[in-house]
């Protein structure tokens, strides 16, 4: 039993070492993924019978998958989000708020090497042999290496300490180099993160009192009464005070909504300009405000407003107000619309309306909060899941070649940005080697519609940029190993043959 302590955290580290070392984001990514999660499911550490751990394990299942199919992306970000979170989970097994995950993880990091060490060292019944011998090999290692560690810091702060100790720091370079004669340095460091990770994953551990969130046994609301406190009357107070900000922010609100209809839906006419402030600035100042408008009610009703008899004004102000920011949200896609059409697509964009999507539901979810009085804890789980679940839906997509094809396709109505363009990923090549005709003709578009097209590369220097990407893809794809390999590299090696 105490050399699998030893020998499983070496095995799997030298999995991970032969997996990544010089290696990009590929099948590799898939094969980590399988490895551990089979294991942590086969150690009890998680399990897919609970709701909360299915979740996340599906999600670095799906994602992982998709790394496999078109490299690094979204895909390979939710990934690492989903593996962290596993982390956390795997150390907090009755975790029900993601958010605490926050805490989880660093405590898993902590407290992992400590709990592997007491693994190692304890005496099952008291009469083990290699448990006593593994106790006094830490008993004398862990202060050797210690020592060494501050030998080394002390070494190189003052030459006179070095010339004392015989030179210690050059030794120390010395056994180095000879050490890393034999294993690739890249290989070995690679090898301790992996035995790191195996501890942070099976033997990290949580306390409750870092928990950040509180999770409560339900998520309704409980009527919590204060008699002889003078609360009545403070309540009163509260109650008219929201009234009235709810008044006037929804008489503001409804004004700018009236002119972003007229003006934005409806009869929107674009000036020629790069419309800059309407959308940067614009845009997400309208996002901060409506997460401010979630926050606002979300303060009024966080008690006992909730079970106050005569707070229907208040309960219709406040649905009045959040239906009007989703009014408002509607508004800010629409100028992201008109700048897609005529600026074409770039991430930025396509990130507008995910993050939309999660400002749309984050209202909807405090609607049915005031509806059904839940907890802030209701909030926090549906929410942060909800965005789990779009991290992990938009990996589905190679966003690449979404843009690539749709601005290419578009190019003779809206403004061809060259230089963003030819840096996109080399999936997009082949789609965007263009012909000679279809150059001039972007080339004539950008001079005619946009007069400061001359600040970007030139349609001529573009080409040749990503004729000669090509040409090193083509020379560059039969030489990456197998862990590198994904399906979309494949796909585009074929097609620029």
């Amino acid at each position: 039993m105490k050399k699998s302590f030893l020998l499983f955290p070496l095995a799997f580290a030298l999995i991970f070492a032969y997996l990544f070392h010089r290696q990009q984001a590929g099948v590799n990514i898939l094969i980590f993924n399988a490895l551990l999660i089979s294991l942590l499911i086969r150690t009890r550490r998680l399990s897919p019978g609970n709701r909360f751990h299915l979740i996340f394990l599906a999600g670095a299942g799906i994602s992982s998958i998709m790394v496999a199919v078109y490299g690094e992306g979204v895909a390979l970000a939710g990934n690492i989000l989903s593996l962290m979170v596993l982390c956390a989970v795997a150390a907090y097994p009755a975790m029900v708020v993601p958010l605490n995950a926050m805490i989880a993880l660093p405590s898993a990091m902590l407290t992992g090497p400590r709990e592997w060490l007491r693994a190692i060292t304890a005496e099952p019944g008291g009469k083990s042999g290699t448990g006593r011998v593994f106790r006094k090999g830490a008993m004398w290692l862990l202060p050797l290496i210690v020592f060494a560690l501050f030998m080394l810091i002390y070494s190189a702060a003052s030459p006179f300490f070095n010339k004392f100790t015989g030179n210690f720091l050059q030794g120390f370079s010395d056994l180095m180099q000879k050490i890393f004669r034999w294993i690739s340095p890249g290989f070995f460091w690679l090898t301790i993160v992996g035995f790191a990770l195996y501890l942070f994953y099976f033997f990290g551990t949580f306390n409750n009192i870092f928990r950040v969130f509180r999770e409560e046994e339900t998520d309704r609301l409980i009527r919590r009464r204060k008699p002889f406190s003078g609360g009545f009357n403070a309540l009163k107070n509260e109650y008219r005070s929201g009234i009235i900000l709810l008044i006037l922010l929804n008489l503001a609100l409804a004004l700018m909504n009236v002119l972003d209809i007229r003006h934005v839906w409806l009869f929107f006419e674009w000036d020629g300009g790069y419309l800059k402030q309407f959308v940067h600035e614009g845009t997400w100042l309208l996002i901060v405000s409506i997460l401010i408008s979630i926050v606002i009610v979300v303060w009024l009703f966080r008690g006992n407003l909730n079970f106050y008899s005569k707070n229907r004004l208040l309960l219709v102000l406040s649905r009045i107000w959040l239906y009007q920011n989703i009014i408002l949200a509607i508004s800010v896609a629409v100028r992201n619309f008109w700048y897609i059409h005529y600026f074409n697509l770039a991430f930025k964009r396509i990130w507008v309306f995910a993050f939309l999507i999660l400002v749309v539901f984050g209202i909807i979810t405090v609607l049915l909060k005031l509806r059904h009085k839940k907890t802030l804890q209701y909030l926090l789980v549906q929410n942060s899941l909800m965005a789990y679940a779009v991290i992990i839906f938009t990996g589905l997509f190679n966003w690449d070649m979404v843009i690539a094809r749709h601005n290419v396709k578009h190019a003779g109505k809206a403004f061809f940005h060259t230089d963003f363009m030819m840096h996109l990923d080399s999936s997009t090549l082949p789609v965007l080697r263009l012909d000679a005709e279809t150059l001039i003709q972007i080339d004539s578009v950008n001079r005619i519609n946009f007069p400061d097209h001359h600040y970007y590369t030139s349609m001529d220097y573009y080409s040749g940029h990503i004729g000669q990407r090509s040409r090193n893809f083509l020379q560059g794809y039969p030489k990456l190993q197998w862990q590198s390999l994904t399906v979309s590299d494949a796909i585009t090696y074929r097609r620029l043959q």
